[in-house]
């Protein structure tokens, strides 16, 4: 049986899927109103990993646990969207 907050995260990562979609796609605005410009090219290189970790992490989850690996450890892997979110949230707070 599977831990219940495997499956937490698992949908907190399929939640947080849906704006970081978004934010990607808003990141592509950005991109053509600044003539891809360095700064802007990396911005829209940050906002489009989001959503691939959202969709890799809950699968390298489900492959910890089948390998037996510490909770500590998946515990982890489930955080890492969020934490990376967070830090996107700040750099956007003082862009």
């Amino acid at each position: 049986m599977t831990p219940r907050w495997l499956w937490l995260g698992t949908l907190v990562n399929a939640i947080l899927f849906l704006p970081a979609a978004y934010m990607a796609a808003s990141a592509v605005n950005i991109l053509r109103g600044n003539d891809l410009s360095g700064t802007a090219v990396g911005l829209v290189g940050l906002f489009f990993a989001l959503p691939m970790f959202c969709i890799a992490v809950p699968f390298a989850a489900w492959r910890s646990v089948a390998r037996g690996r510490s909770s500590a450890h998946t515990t982890a892997l489930l955080l890492a969207p969020l934490v990376y979110a967070a830090f996107l949230i700040a750099l956007l707070l003082n862009y």
